[in-house]
Parts: structure tokens; sequence; C-alpha cells
């Protein structure tokens, strides 16, 4: 058997990482990197996340292929002794690394040390284990660029809107050193939503803020324009690339976009229209970005309150995202994809399934 470190387990895209693992390959053993407050609490981290997925009734046979190792990837060696250090990458064959800090808002100091200088603690235990490294990192390494952005590039200069966007290009440049040296493949996923066939998601952040906000009847208008492109992907395409793509020997060294692209990416206005007809609210007001920032922020600041001010401020790490000016490039996704039965579907085909599994669960309430 191989046997997958899986970084990141706990978080959303992990979890559905560990659940295709467990459930379409069956000679893969998995070693989850779990923190915890002692090894006691990241075992029952792990088994939760296991069970939480395949069910308690075929828990127990799931566990027999998995390990649990408490780790810290902001520690030096994981936060690990040097003997399980070592034992840790005499057993790894392959990494998948996904932990990292989502937080738009963190200092750039504390998301470097978990975005980035993580990502150099796992590829040193890679290298120290000989094992292939799948680096799951997001589109948003472009920045707040114009255009089509396209794998191949990374630094080209570009401005970013926040510390994720930031640190994740940083990273990426450490991966892309490392290429040489290890078996590295890179992927790129744009926003990530739930599975386009049962919805289900464990996170309920970037599109889904201001489509909470927009369907309980908040937002009357929209700070953007109705052409603005938006590149969404389901979280089982994006899982499914990265199990495909990995089992090629000539993706080492590459980048991928996996994004909906130039052919199947959405706009703000494809999304409000859904969004509209499936809740049944009036279709929102496109106003000039800039009036917002100059007028309505500071009258939100000073004179609302309660839920309807919470939201919005809330809401304004998201709103950058409503105002984009950059599509992705996919060629070499669907270059190595093709033939897999493996593709993005557009949008509006699977977006009333995450709206009803939204309300299923009361927007994440009741998982």
């Amino acid at each position: 058997m191989s046997n997958v470190l899986v970084t990141g387990a706990t978080g959303f895209l992990g979890r559905e990482i560990v659940l295709h693992l467990l459930e379409r390959e069956p000679d893969t053993r998995l070693t989850l990197l779990v923190r915890g407050k002692d090894s006691a609490d990241a075992q029952r981290r792990g088994e939760t996340v296991v069970r939480e997925l395949v069910g308690a009734d075929r828990a127990s046979t799931a566990m027999e292929r998995v390990t649990v190792v408490r780790g810290d990837i902001e520690k030096d060696r994981l936060g690990l002794e040097a003997p399980a250090w070592d034992a840790l990458a005499a057993t790894t064959s392959a990494v998948i690394h996904g932990a990292a800090s989502v937080s738009f808002t963190l200092p750039i100091d504390e998301a470097r040390n978990v975005n980035v200088e993580g990502t150099r603690r796992i590829l040193d235990l890679a290298k120290a284990a000989k094992a292939r490294v799948d680096y799951v990192g997001t589109a948003y390494v472009a920045g707040d660029r114009r255009g089509i952005a396209h794998e191949h590039e990374l630094d080209v200069g570009q401005p970013f809107r926040n510390t994720y966007e930031h640190t994740k290009m940083e990273a990426e440049k450490l991966v892309r050193s490392r290429t040489g040296e290890q078996p590295i493949a890179m992927f790129r996923p744009s926003i990530i939503v739930g599975d386009s066939r049962t919805g289900r998601t464990a996170s309920f952040k970037v599109l889904y803020w201001p489509l909470k906000i927009y369907a309980q009847g908040f937002a009357k208008f929209v700070p953007g324009r109705r052409s603005t492109p938006v590149d969404v992907v389901p979280s089982d395409y994006v899982v499914d690339a990265i199990m495909a793509i990995r089992k090629r020997e000539d993706s080492l060294g590459k980048a991928y976009h996996l994004a909906a692209g130039l052919d199947r990416d959405s706009t703000i206005g494809e999304l409000t229209d859904l969004a509209s007809d499936f809740f049944r609210v009036s279709k929102p007001l496109f106003v000039n970005p800039d009036y917002v920032l100059g007028w309505f922020r500071p009258m939100v600041d000073r004179f609302a309150w309660g839920k309807f001010k919470h939201r919005m401020i809330t809401a304004r790490v998201y709103t950058p995202y409503l105002n984009l000016a950059l599509r992705y490039d996919t060629e070499n996704a669907r270059k190595a994809l093709a033939g897999t039965g493996v593709e993005v579907p557009p949008v509006r085909q699977y977006f009333s399934t995450l709206f009803k599994y939204c309300l299923e669960t009361d927007w994440g309430k009741k998982t």
C-alpha cells in the first residue's frame, strides 16, 4: 500500500480529499497531520472527520487505513520529536499539502508562518521521504490583475487584495523553487463551492456570504457590474481533478488552474439571477463600486446598527471578489484531464443544489 500524508484534513477541501482516498483508492493508506492539545485530542479530531465522512457504521473499518499524527505546520519539524519526524518521513510515500490559513485579515507575518514557512516544513519532510508532493494553492495568487492569468505565470509584480493572496503567491514561489530537486505538482483552484451532486460543503464563506445576505433580503444592491467575471468550481471537480492529475508522471513541475476557465466561468449577473429565481427575491440594483467606497461604507459605519451593520461589515472582506477583472486560462488542466471524464460543469447546472443544501442545513448551523 502507498501511504499518503494529507495536511489540512480537517478543512473543507481536505475532508473531501480524505473521503475520495477512502472510498475510491482502497489500496492507499492515509496519514492525517492534525493539530491538537495533545495526541489524544488530535486522534479524536481525526476520527471525528472520518466518522462524519463515511458514517458511524463504516468508521471503524475506515480507520484501519488511517493513522492520525499530531503535528503543526507552524512549528519546526512539525512539532514532532526527532524520532517521530524520522518515522513519519520513513513511512510517507506521497504528500497532499492543503493546510493553509484562509483568513483574509491575518497579519502578514502570521500568514507567512502558516502559508509559506508551513509549506517549507512540509516540503522538507517530503524531501526526506523522497515523496511526491501535490501542493494545493489558489488561482488568486494572480492577485488584483486584469486580463487573463496563465498557468505558467506567478509573480508578475501584481498587487494583492489581502494577506491570503500575497502569502499563497510566496508559498507557490517556494514550491516552484523546489521543482528541480523534488517531484512536485501545483494546483490552483478558483472559488470552491459545495459538491455539485449533493451541495455538501463544510465552509459557508467567500461566495456564500454575499449570497446569504442577498437571500435574506439584506442586499438590495450589489457593488459591482453584471458583466464582472466570477470563476466558481464545485469541490467534487477539484478533488477529482487533483486525484487524476497526480497519477500522471508528466504533471511534475507544472501548475494547473482548477477553474471554470474561459469557456465556463460565470458573471455576477448570472449568479444573482440564479439566486433571485431560487430564493424568490427581487433582483438587485448594480451600482458602481466606487460609490460604495465613497459614501455607503462610511454611512454604514456611522449610522447603521444591529444585524444589518454586522453583516455589512463582515461581508467587506469578500466584496473585492465582486469586482474582478481577471479570468483564468486552463490549458494545462484541460490537456491533463482529457479522456478522464473529469470536467467542470457550468454553474447553472448545480447552483440550485448548493442553495438547497444551504437551506436544509440553515447555512451550516445544522450540519
